[in-house]
């Protein structure tokens, strides 16, 4: 590897930890002042706000990978543009493409990190900062999820199984409910279908077991008041971040076999594939922008103004702005995905794909 190769690789791995860690550092601390409010009625140990605040910063790291990525890139190059060393390695018969390989091969590596962030650490943390809220809160209802599968603790203190939980549509499918006394279990009722209406969860084709009397009962619906609210299900039990892809897929299978369709699922499953990708691009395009090609007629006069004292300051400018727009294009897409209007799988690939075409297309046109 060339001197001037490991110096670029050195500084733009250095302005990107600075920039990924220092903003994630800014937006978790941004994020316990939220909900600093709604602590202090349980007056909290300073540990617990800490450990919220650090298992947040994989969370944003993930999402503000791609910005930072961008800026670092766009700061590096449009550096050494202004310092000519570019000049200087086309003078002495150096290949661009040759020397920017390595970065390519970064990318790649920056994308596997975002898979890696997305599906092992992002899922760790967010059950974590889940267990300290409720610990802080006392809030915690000792809810067990899996894979759709709810085991909780009802009122009463029977125990509850749900089967498959949908909570886009608030019912449950295959409910069993064991009731125990001093002597051990004394009753099971299962219910094909529970249904929250009218701030209760109704039962349907109920079968009751009496294991004391050893008779069994059916009957087609019954109201259930021990079983916690689908309001709690919603904010203590599902919760996509803290779920892999591997999971999400197995939960989404067990709908299909059900007979459930759920749009949200399918583009959340999607999404988690699309967003990692666009961070080798974001790299593409932060040197093929800084250092120059088919974007000085596409980008009329970025090279000039990133070229002069201003350099960093317009490369930060137009990091933002690049980002602002994918992260709009993206958001806009997942809504769209989500209520049905354009395919639920292909919708988080839109604005990624156009991204990596242009960026790729103008890594293409950098002049040798």
């Amino acid at each position: 590897m060339l001197l001037v190769q490991k110096m670029y690789i050195k500084d733009l791995l250095w302005v990107l930890l600075v920039l990924s860690m220092g903003i994630s550092i800014v937006f978790s601390i941004i994020g316990l002042i939220d909900k600093i409010d709604d602590f202090m009625p349980y007056n909290p140990p300073a540990a617990l706000l800490f450990q919220y605040a650090l298992l947040s910063i994989p969370k944003y790291i993930h999402y503000l990978l791609p910005m930072a990525i961008l800026l670092s890139s766009l700061f590096i190059f449009s550096q050494a543009i202004r310092r000519r060393e570019i000049v200087v390695i086309k003078a002495t018969g150096g290949k661009m493409k040759r020397i920017l390989t390595p970065f390519v091969i970064i990318g790649i590596m920056l994308t596997l990190l975002g898979f890696i962030l997305g599906e092992i650490i992002v899922p760790v943390t967010s059950k974590k900062i889940h267990t300290i809220t409720n610990k802080i809160t006392g809030k915690g209802k000792g809810f067990a999820f899996k894979e759709g599968t709810l085991y909780m603790r009802g009122k009463d203190g029977s125990i509850v199984r749900i089967a498959l939980y949908l909570p886009d549509k608030n019912i449950s499918k295959g409910v069993s409910i064991f009731k125990f006394d001093v002597d051990g279990l004394k009753q099971r009722i299962d219910a094909d279908i529970a249904e929250w209406e009218d701030n209760i969860w109704k039962l349907k084709k109920v079968t009751i077991f009496d294991m004391l009397s050893g008779k069994t009962n059916t009957i087609p619906q019954m109201d259930y008041t021990a079983i916690e609210s689908q309001k709690i299900f919603q904010e203590d039990v599902w919760k996509v971040e803290e779920m892999t892809l591997l999971a999400l897929m197995k939960y989404k299978n067990r709908l299909t076999e059900a007979g459930f369709k759920n749009i949200k699922l399918t583009v959340d499953i999607s999404s988690r594939l699309s967003y990692p990708l666009i961070n080798m691009f974001m790299l593409l395009l932060g040197i093929s922008l800084s250092i120059g090609g088919a974007h000085q007629r596409i980008f009329k006069g970025i090279s000039f103004l990133t070229s002069h004292s201003y350099g960093g300051i317009i490369s930060a400018g137009l990091g933002l702005l690049i980002s602002l727009i994918y992260w709009l294009g993206y958001s806009l897409f997942l809504s769209l995905g989500y209520a049905g209007s354009i395919p639920p799988v292909i919708a988080p690939w839109f604005v990624p794909t156009i991204f990596s075409v242009i960026s790729a297309y103008l890594y293409s046109q950098i002049p040798e």
